[in-house]
C-alpha cells in the first residue's frame, strides 16, 4: 500500500478482479507502486498507527498497525487482506483477512518472509514473499478468500496465467536460469484448487549439436497465457521450443528464427 510520510494519509482505491498489472488480471495491491483507480463501495485510508476503512466515503472501522511497522492491503470483493510487517527488515510477517461487512476476523498467520505483492484471483489470496536465509527464496502464499487458513505455500512468483490456472517459476533450486534442457515450474489451478509440478526439456535437432544458451544474446525464456517459450542456439542457429503449460503432455512445437 502506498503511504506518505509526516502523517498524511493516502488513499487506495481496490477493487477484486479489478486491477491489473503487467497485463495480468486479478485485483492486487503493491506496496510503492502505482495503481490504476477503480471504482469499489469500500476505500482503505493508510494513516500512523491504523489502516482505516470507509464505504462510499463514510467510515466504516479501522485495524491497528503494530508500531514500526508497514501496511499492504488488499480488497477483493468483502474481504480486506492486511499484512504487518517490520518496516525496512527481514522478518516475519502477519497476514489477517477481515470480512468487511461484519468486520469479523476470518483467518490470521505468522509466515517467514518480506512481502512484495498482493493480489486475488478466483477464490484466492495470493502472498508473493523474499526470505532470507543462506540464500535468498521467492515463494507464494495461496490462502482462501472465504474459508480459515490453510494456506498452500508454492515455490516461486507468478510468470502467466489464464482463466483456469496459474504458471509459477521455480527459482529456488528446480529452476536454473543458466540450464539450457531443463525447464521445471508449477501450475496452479483456480477452480480445483490444486498445484502440479510441470518438467519441460528443450530437445535438439537432428545433426545441430547439443541445445546451448547464451542469457547475453537474450536466450531466455518469456511466457503467455498457454505457452512457455523458451530460446535456444546450436550449430545450426538460433531456435525457439515453445511448451504448451496448459497441455504439458503435448511435444513442444520447434521454429526455427536464425
Amino acid at each position: 500500500m502506498n503511504r506518505q510520510r509526516g502523517g498524511q494519509a493516502t488513499r487506495i482505491w481496490l477493487a477484486g478482479a479489478a486491477l491489473m498489472a503487467c497485463a495480468l488480471p486479478g485485483a492486487q495491491a503493491r506496496r510503492g507502486g502505482a495503481e490504476p483507480p477503480a471504482v469499489t463501495a469500500f476505500q482503505v485510508v493508510g494513516l500512523p498507527g491504523e489502516v482505516q476503512v470507509l464505504r462510499t466515503g463514510q467510515f466504516l472501522r479501522s485495524y491497528p498497525v503494530p508500531r514500526g511497522q508497514e501496511a499492504l492491503t488488499l480488497v477483493s470483493g468483502d474481504r480486506l487482506a492486511l499484512v504487518t510487517q517490520p518496516q525496512a527488515q527481514w522478518a516475519d510477517y502477519r497476514l489477517q483477512v477481515y470480512d468487511l461487512t461484519t468486520g469479523r476476523l476470518v483467518s490470521q498467520q505468522t509466515q517467514v518472509g518480506r512481502v512484495s505483492r498482493l493480489y486475488a484471483l478466483g477464490r484466492d489470496l495470493f502472498v508473493e514473499a523474499t526470505s532470507s536465509g543462506a540464500g535468498l527464496s521467492q515463494r507464494t502464499l495461496v490462502q482462501a478468500l472465504q474459508g480459515p487458513a490453510s494456506a498452500l505455500q508454492i515455490d516461486g512468483w507468478r510468470q502467466a496465467q489464464n482463466p483456469r490456472s496459474v504458471l509459477f517459476d521455480s527459482p529456488n533450486g528446480a529452476y536454473n536460469p543458466y540450464e539450457p534442457v531443463a525447464l521445471n515450474f508449477f501450475r496452479y489451478d483456480l477452480d480445483a484448487r490444486t498445484l502440479r509440478s510441470l518438467s519441460f526439456a528443450v530437445p535438439a535437432r537432428t545433426g545441430c549439436g547439443p541445445v546451448e544458451k547464451d542469457g547475453t544474446l537474450d536466450e531466455r525464456e518469456t511466457y503467455t497465457a498457454r505457452e512457455v517459450v523458451a530460446t535456444r542456439h546450436d550449430r545450426c542457429g538460433v531456435f525457439e521450443a515453445r511448451f504448451d503449460w496448459t497441455a504439458p503432455a503435448r511435444r513442444p512445437e520447434i521454429r526455427p528464427l536464425r
